[in-house]
C-alpha cells in the first residue's frame, strides 16, 4: 500500500527540512513525496531545493504561486494515480509523528478494498508548544460554516493528519477561488457528496513546529482586523455560498445563510471598528466566480 506526501512550502527553509526529516524518519517512509515551492524569490528557491536533495525519493516542483489550494493541486498532480494509492497534505511547518504512515496502513488494511477507495482518515494536530490535551479536531460545520469540533462522523478532516485515495483528485481539485481559509472544509464537502466517508483515527497525529506562519498570508490587514481574518471570513462567505447553491442545493438555506452573514459580519465589524474592511472582505470572496460555469 503506497502512501505519498504533498509537501507545500514557501520562504521556510528551516522548517521545510524538519517536515522533510520527520517524513523520511517514519517507520514506514512515504512511497513519494513532492515539495511544491510557492517562495517567489530563487535564492530561498535554491536554498529549498538544495534540502529537498538531501533526502533520495522526494521531488522539487516550483509552485505557481496563486495561493495554498493551487499549491497543492500542484503538488498531488505530480504524483499520477498509477503511483501511490493515498496522499497526505503537509505544510512546510508540520511535522507527523514517526509511527503515521504506519498505523495509516494499518487502519486501511483493516477495510475491504471497496472500503479503502472511499475512505478519508483523519487524526488530530497539535501546535509544539501546546499539551496533548490541546488538540486540533475534525469538525462538523454548522449552518453558519463555523466549526465544531466531534470525533463523531466528522464532516471536516484536520489537514495535516489526513490522508485521501489518491483517485478523489482525479475526480476533484481543491478550489483554487480559495486564496486561504476553510479550504480543506470545502473540500471535504464535495468529498462527502461522492459518497466518500471520513474516519477518525485518533492515533494519527502531527504537530506545527513553526511560529506563527499562518499570520504571514498575504499583504497587512485593514482596519482592526488582521489579514488572516480578512481571509477567513471571505472564505467562509464563498464556502457558504456555494454549500447552499451548487453542492448540496437548498434555495430556503442559500437565502438564510446569505442575510445572517450579513446582519452578523456587519455587526462584528462594528464591534471591531472596522467597517470599512467590508469591501475587501467580498473582493477576496470572490462570490461573483460562483456564478461562472468553469467555477469548481
Amino acid at each position: 500500500m503506497r502512501v505519498s506526501a504533498c509537501v507545500t512550502t514557501r520562504n521556510r527553509t528551516k522548517e521545510l527540512d524538519a517536515c522533510l526529516e520527520a517524513l523520511w524518519s517514519s517507520k514506514v517512509k512515504p512511497h513519494i513525496v513532492v515539495v511544491s515551492d510557492d517562495s517567489p524569490e530563487e535564492k530561498v528557491q535554491q536554498a529549498n531545493l538544495q534540502i529537498v536533495q538531501k533526502y533520495p525519493g522526494t521531488r522539487y516542483i516550483l509552485g505557481p504561486r496563486t495561493g495554498v489550494c493551487g499549491n497543492r493541486n500542484n503538488a498531488v498532480n505530480a504524483i499520477p494515480e498509477s503511483e501511490t494509492d493515498f496522499v497526505a497534505f503537509v505544510d512546510d511547518d508540520i511535522s507527523v509523528e514517526p509511527d503515521f504512515i504506519a498505523l495509516a496502513i494499518d487502519r486501511y488494511n483493516q477495510m475491504t478494498s471497496e472500503e479503502r477507495k472511499y475512505t478519508i482518515l483523519t487524526g488530530t494536530s497539535r501546535h509544539k508548544n501546546d499539551d496533548i490535551g490541546n488538540q486540533l479536531l475534525p469538525a462538523k460545520l454548522t449552518f453558519q460554516g463555523h466549526f465544531s469540533p466531534t470525533k463523531d462522523i466528522p464532516q471536516t478532516v484536520v489537514i495535516h493528519a489526513a490522508l485521501f485515495p489518491r483517485q478523489f483528485f482525479t475526480q476533484e481539485q481543491w478550489d483554487e477561488n480559495i486564496f486561504f481559509g476553510y479550504e480543506d472544509a470545502e473540500l471535504c464537502l464535495r468529498a462527502l457528496k461522492r459518497g466518500y466517508k471520513i474516519l477518525y483515527c485518533s492515533e494519527l497525529k502531527a504537530k506545527c513546529i513553526g511560529e506563527n506562519s499562518i499570520l504571514e498570508v498575504g499583504t497587512s490587514g485593514i482596519g482592526g482586523l488582521s489579514n488572516y481574518e480578512l481571509y477567513i471570513e471571505a472564505a467562509r462567505l464563498y464556502i457558504g455560498i456555494k454549500r447552499y447553491k451548487d453542492l448540496f442545493p437548498n434555495p430556503l438555506n442559500l437565502l438564510s445563510f446569505i442575510i445572517l452573514y450579513f446582519i452578523q459580519m456587519t455587526r462584528y465589524l462594528l464591534q471591531r471598528k472596522a467597517i470599512q474592511a467590508w469591501p475587501e472582505i467580498l473582493r477576496r470572496s470572490r462570490i461573483e466566480r460562483l456564478l461562472l460555469p468553469s467555477s469548481i
